[in-house]
């Protein structure tokens, strides 16, 4: 199957390879490679019109991303082209209402508007609702530009239409690894060799937070169980799910199970540990407290932090994020205490210590671990992998209770 990909953007706008990356790879991991993409300005209605016209005619799927884009009108443009009519789709109209009540703003109306015979892609996330239009043999697609919209509605209903169209038997999971990338990539390999190639996969990192997306094809359900086994044996507590979400949505989760509350102190993170997990709604109820302790005055003054032992080892020590987490324990409501102390550059601080350096502490009123680590990159590199790493951390100290 041939498959085309038309993508707007404005005239200022530069080429953004990731976003357009990660579009196409959502496709791929669902076994739709594309052969052609095209990028056109928003106001190109001429060039719009030339390339459905061919594609019609020469590929077996068009996805258009970012139907809202456009400054001229592109679903008038799809109608006369593919000789149909619009309307009012009701469904997409309920759609539209929910998001709308939700986030008490207006929508513009012809965001429900569709062909009279295409099929609602629901947008649950945004306002744009998308639809798959089939004329004869050609499949036309248009999708919201927002990839946190995009991406579920490729998965739960683009996909799936072009494997039932295509006769395709697939089954797909998502793996988040936390990690040595070494690690990853020769459990991946091992497990195609072990298996004889039985799937594909796609790896993607932000910060050592890893996305493995995992496409089993025509295959016995037996024998993607055993792979998935084999990739989750060997990477063990490494795998903090086995399905898409983030760090600080997985902590969360987990902070809800147990019905526990967290408290966090942070120097050179700066309060980003605590503003990621206070992004999940009802945070409130399990976050104790998030103190940035950036100076040595806090650290002693508020945590307990000894002042013998600053003075001796240093702010960034193993023995004062020790300290900050244990000091969160004695005073604080909580029952988990993460704290973070290091140097994120781009210059050291006034010891021999090396930019990148970081001590990171997880504990609860049974015990707390110190973690050191050397991370590499520029500051808001050190700074966000240490977020993570720190993230993760609890999440691990956490499934082990």
């Amino acid at each position: 199957m041939k498959t085309a990909l038309i993508f707007f953007r404005r005239a200022e706008d530069d080429f953004l390879s990731e976003y357009y990356g990660n579009v196409e790879k959502v496709l791929r991991n669902g076994g739709v490679y594309t052969d052609t993409v095209v990028m056109l300005k928003e106001t190109d209605d001429i060039g719009f019109k030339r390339n459905l016209y061919e594609f019609k005619d020469t590929v077996d799927n068009l996805i258009i991303v970012g139907g809202e884009k456009p400054q001229f009108n592109l679903k008038e443009l799809i109608a006369e082209i593919t000789e149909t009519v619009l309307i009012e789709n009701d469904n997409a109209k309920s759609f539209l209402d929910a998001v709308k009540n939700v986030g008490e703003k207006e929508c513009p109306s012809d965001y429900a508007v569709m062909p009279i015979d295409a099929t609602l892609v629901p947008n649950i996330l945004g306002a744009y609702q998308g639809f798959i239009l089939n004329v004869d043999d050609f499949s036309l697609t248009v999708l919201p530009s927002k990839y946190e919209q995009l991406k579920p509605m490729c998965e739960k209903y683009v996909l799936p239409y072009l494997e039932s169209k295509y006769g395709v038997n697939s089954r797909r999971l998502t793996l988040k690894y936390f990690g040595d990338r070494n690690l990853l990539n020769e459990t991946l390999n091992s497990a195609k060799n072990s298996f004889n190639l039985a799937f594909n996969c796609s790896v993607s990192e932000k910060a050592g937070d890893f996305t493995v997306d995992l496409l089993f094809k025509n295959q016995d359900e037996l024998l993607s169980k055993e792979v998935i086994r084999f990739i989750v044996g060997a990477l063990k507590d490494n795998i903090y799910a086995e399905f898409d979400t983030t760090l600080e949505e997985r902590l969360f989760d987990i902070l809800k199970l147990k019905n526990l509350k967290v408290s966090v102190a942070e120097s050179f993170t700066g309060g980003r540990i605590v503003s990621a997990i206070i992004s999940n709604s009802g945070a409130s109820n399990f976050v104790q407290e998030g103190v940035v302790s950036y100076s040595n005055e806090s650290k002693y003054d508020r945590l307990g932090v000894l002042e013998k032992d600053l003075r001796r080892d240093g702010a960034v020590s193993s023995i004062v994020a020790y300290q900050m987490a244990l000091g969160l324990l004695k005073k604080g409501n909580c029952d988990l205490a993460i704290s973070t102390t290091g140097i994120a550059g781009p210059k050291s601080d006034d010891t021999n210590k090396p930019v990148g350096l970081c001590y990171i502490a997880v504990g609860m009123k049974d015990g707390v671990h110190t973690y050191r680590y050397n991370l590499l990159g520029s500051r808001e590199e050190i700074t966000e992998t240490a977020k993570n790493t720190a993230l993760f951390l609890a999440i691990k100290k956490l499934k082990n209770i």
